[in-house]
């Protein structure tokens, strides 16, 4: 076994003991606390298939994490982090629900529109974030994270002084006009077609970064930079242009998430969307294809706690119990150092026995 299989290897049976362990922690503490143990632990692992809404609510929870968690890819792909997510996801959201509420159309295609203004206004923050890497090497992480911290506040203050709607009684815009809502395909739940553009998304990032030129350049600019310089990549451009790309996935979901679900722009709308995102990156083992099961777990998560929520005494707060244990042990990589050692360790013995039972056949007359 060589050590591209082990560290594939290790990789699968590391991520599948963390889900394990994270999902037994989930229902050792549904056990301890819930007066109904039973019913609460039914209710959480096979509520979310037992009817359309809960089904299509799952595949819809994990609609915008697909095309977060593409983000982060590409992002992560390039040797670039991006933590300005969440704030992120409320520029998008802000400039995507801006254009179908002021732009004064009501046609299905205008949408489409809103949806690239969210994306070119998320992009261009996350970009800077790049520039500033590239141009006075101030680290991405920090500018990142310190420029969606503020678009947080931006988003706040925009939506109270402009966009607020008086009678709502909450901070939240007036409701769209259905022609601007993206139309549900499993009624009663909130499934709608951003989880096909998702799936689709996720085919046409893989087919990017792994059979074309640029998205090679890319990759290589991750991994490799020094290399990639000297093989004629321009990495300062690419660097930017992933974290510019990075953004603007983050921004699609959120307009799809404002058009899709809350058919309005209500603060707090992200639900931690563009955290979550790094999180189903790193699951996902930065893997575009991979994204789509590592959404579909965090749905599932999502879904199953408010199932037990309603149909029991557990909190839905159980979900960000077990969603922090999977990522905290899918950082430390404990497990995955643990399973690498004893692949390579019987690697070494199967290869020490050939080896003696070779000399054994040499010397054998």
């Amino acid at each position: 076994m060589n050590d591209t299989r082990i560290n594939r290897v290790a990789d699968a049976l590391s991520l599948l003991v963390t889900i394990v362990v994270a999902l037994g922690a989930g229902a050792l503490i549904i056990w301890a606390t819930s007066a109904t143990p039973g019913a609460a632990l039914e209710a959480f692992f096979w509520g979310p298939f037992t009817n359309r809404f809960f089904f299509g609510n799952m595949l819809q929870a994990s609609a915008p994490l697909i095309l977060t968690g593409l983000g982060l890819v590409i992002a992560f792909q390039a040797g670039a982090v991006n933590l300005g997510g969440e704030g992120q996801v409320y520029i998008g959201g802000l400039a995507g629900a801006a254009v179908l509420l002021l732009g004064g159309v009501e046609s299905p295609w205008w949408i489409a529109v809103a949806a690239l203004a969210g994306a070119l206004a998320a992009g261009v923050f996350a970009g800077l974030a790049g520039w500033l890497r590239t141009r006075f090497g101030a680290t991405e992480v920090i500018t990142s994270f310190l420029i969606g911290a503020a678009l947080m506040q931006l988003f706040d203050f925009l939506l109270r002084r402009y966009l607020v709607d008086p009678g709502a009684g909450f901070p939240a815009t007036r409701t769209l006009e259905p022609a601007l809502r993206l139309t549900r395909i499993m009624p009663p739940s909130n499934l709608n077609i951003s989880f096909v553009i998702g799936l689709v998304a996720a085919v046409v990032v893989y087919l990017v970064l792994f059979r074309t030129g640029f998205g090679y350049q890319l990759r290589m600019t991750g991994s490799n930079p020094r290399f990639a310089r000297f093989s004629g990549s321009d990495t300062k451009r690419l660097f930017v242009v992933a974290m510019l790309l990075s953004g603007a996935f983050v921004g699609l979901a959120a307009v799809l998430e404002v058009a899709g679900v809350h058919g309005r722009l209500v603060t707090g709308f992200s639900n931690n969307l563009g955290w979550n995102g790094i999180t189903v990156a790193l699951v996902a083992r930065l893997h575009p294809l991979g994204v789509i099961p590592a959404a579909l777990l965090y749905g599932y998560l999502h879904t199953g706690a408010n199932t037990a929520n309603l149909l029991s005494d557990v909190s839905p707060r159980i979900a960000l119990i077990i969603q922090s244990l999977i990522f905290y042990l899918v950082t430390a990589q404990a497990i995955y150092v643990w399973f690498r050692r004893g692949l390579v360790r019987r690697a070494e013995h199967h290869a020490s026995r050939a080896g003696a039972r070779g000399e054994k056949a040499e010397t054998t007359p």
